[in-house]
């Protein structure tokens, strides 16, 4: 009998560590899928703060660019303005002679 008993007694035992493993084995599961959504969750992160670096980093070389193009526009525009003056006075002053010359001889 006793030998029958221990047999029963391993027998549960048996039964208890397969329960066991089966549980083990169920948890080991569940931590790797939540730690796989966790690292897919991290990576997503991680993915929109690069993408976030990127487009400042954009925007700033962006308005660099504009202020440069500003800056270069604006110098182009003096130049003008001025290459303008330069021009347009002396041809002022010929035809304001030319308009009092034209006068003084309609006077004479």
């Amino acid at each position: 009998m006793k030998i029958l008993e221990q047999m029963l007694e391993i027998e549960t035992e048996a039964r208890q560590i397969v329960e066991d493993a089966k549980n083990e084995a169920n948890a080991i599961r569940k931590k790797a899928r939540d730690d796989a959504k966790q690292l897919v969750l991290d990576g997503k992160n991680e993915m929109q703060h690069r993408v976030q670096q990127e487009i400042s980093q954009l925007e700033h070389e962006a308005e660099k660019q504009k202020e440069q193009i500003v800056s270069a526009t604006k110098t182009r525009l003096t130049e003008i303005e001025r290459l303008a003056k330069e021009r347009i006075e002396p041809t002022v002053g010929a035809v304001f002679a030319q308009f009092l010359r034209q006068y003084v001889s309609a006077e004479i």
